[in-house]
């Protein structure tokens, strides 16, 4: 104490005297006579103020350098013995470690008709090409993503000889070519659906849940549901599917659906339900590009680091684990809940590119599933070809993942598809599946195509009965 004491006065006394001598050498060098105000100001004031400041500094300092106090928890709203706080405590934990299985996942897109194909192309560096429809303000032609020999007119055909009418959205060439890619994939699920509703002894209940662009809001969806009922009648069983519509308006929200089904399952494992979860979406029309141009979105010659259009649609077929296992079903992967969150701003509004929101969901998804970094061997990302996403998603993983090659192990998805929002994670999450199925290791779907929104699951081989974690089901 004395040691700190003797310092504090002889600094104090130093600091004293080379004020004044400076003070006094000045009104010396310039015959100032100073007042009493000048005195009290520069000989008593300013040495205080100096050694005041000094003080000041020097505390804040140290207390940076000091340790923070550990946080104290708040009190508990109930008794520590109180069964039901406890059981509830233990619920929630059980529920992070929640997986379901994925039966297949199907996609169609401008690079393929199959997760398969997709990746492929991804691969190979295949990219969206200009249009031959359509340009924009300047005369060029816009890039797109179509997938390929979707015949428009024919569907509107096919319409009129349904039962169900499409009216005036017949005109809109948005919704034609959505339920064009409806019909694909329906051909494909119809093909794999009775496999598992006709097993013998087995008799699930079929749910599909719809997720819809938001920008669908102003439509009547009570004609597009019965458009998905007509498209799904020829299926066995003696009730209709339950069918539901969730309008999305972005990546995040489609993923909230998905771990909502995650949850559902899990929580009542003995209904058996089979989940559809169905997504199509169509930008590449005239109106889509207009809406691209206003709104400063659209790729073009000038603004590279814009997202390109795209169309395609998904379904993922998903169940509980003991559904699977009654219908002994093969080529499954499963799937854990979903970490989200949210960038404090865009990639691309200036600075440095950090992907330290992906580096967080992916540690806190790894710890709860038990998965070693080491165990993944694929990273499958819903972004395009900006490459400040890419930087994002490969900044994210950081070097836990050095194993992963950036070209071969990690691959946009985006770049060969276009803008798919909002299904877009939701196609990338069928491709991490196949993967799952080649390699038979994990993989990592990475959602980060919105300007904002970011999400992480991961994708499992089916484990044996024996591996299985008591968390999941």
């Amino acid at each position: 104490m004395w040691p700190t004491a003797l310092k504090l006065l002889g600094g104090s006394l130093l600091t004293l005297a080379l004020v004044w001598a400076l003070v006094l050498g000045w009104w010396q060098s310039n015959d100032h006579e100073p007042s009493k105000l000048d005195l009290g100001l520069y000989l008593v004031a300013l040495p205080l103020a100096l050694v005041g400041g000094y003080l000041l500094l020097r505390g804040f300092i140290d207390h940076l350098k000091s340790p923070s106090a550990p946080a104290q928890p708040a009190a508990p709203t109930a008794r520590d013995d109180d069964p039901l706080a406890l059981t509830a405590a233990k619920s929630e934990a059980a529920e992070r470690g929640f997986t379901i299985a994925m039966i297949d996942g199907y996609i169609v897109t401008s690079a393929g008709a199959s997760a398969d194909e997709t990746l492929a192309a991804v691969e190979e560096g295949k990219r969206p090409e200009p249009s031959s429809r359509l340009t924009d303000d300047s005369g060029f032609p816009v890039f797109l993503a179509e997938v390929p020999d979707l015949d428009v007119d024919a569907m509107r055909e096919r319409s009129l000889r349904r039962a169900v009418q499409l009216g005036e959205l017949s005109e809109r060439e948005q919704i034609v070519r959505s339920l064009s890619l409806l019909e694909r994939l329906l051909d494909m699920v119809n093909d794999r659906l009775p496999e598992v509703l006709g097993r013998e002894g087995v008799s699930p209940t079929l749910r599909v849940v719809w997720v819809v662009p938001a920008a669908w809001k102003g439509i009547d969806l009570t004609v597009m549901k019965a458009w998905l009922q007509a498209g799904l009648s020829a299926l066995p069983g003696e009730n209709p599917p339950d069918i539901s519509m969730v309008p999305a308006s972005g990546e995040l929200e489609a993923m909230q659906v998905l771990d909502d089904i995650n949850l559902r399952v899990n929580r009542d494992p003995s209904s058996g339900e089979l989940i559809l979860l169905l997504g199509v979406v169509s930008g590449v029309d005239e109106q889509g590009v207009a809406q691209g141009l206003g709104g400063g979105r659209l790729f073009t010659a000038e603004h590279q680091q814009r997202q390109i259009p795209g169309e395609g649609g998904v379904a993922l077929l998903l169940a509980g684990k003991p559904l699977i296992d009654r219908c002994r079903l093969e080529a499954c992967a499963m799937i854990s809940r979903v970490g989200m969150g949210f960038r404090d701003k865009a990639v691309d509004a200036g600075g440095r590119v950090t992907g330290k929101l992906i580096a967080q969901l992916t540690a806190g998804l790894l710890d709860v599933t038990g998965v070693e970094h080491s165990a993944i061997k694929t990273a499958v990302l819903d972004t395009d070809h900006r490459a400040n996403n890419l930087t994002e998603a490969l900044e994210g993983l950081g070097s836990d993942f050095d194993h992963l090659d950036p070209v071969r192990d990690c691959l946009a998805v985006g770049a060969s598809t276009g803008d798919l929002a909002p299904i877009g994670g939701l196609v990338a999450l069928a491709c991490a599946r196949a993967r799952v199925i080649a390699t038979e290791a994990p993989a990592l779907c990475i959602s980060n195509q919105h300007h904002l929104g970011r999400a992480v699951l991961v994708a499992l081989p089916v484990p044996a009965e024996a591996d299985i974690n008591p968390g999941s089901i």
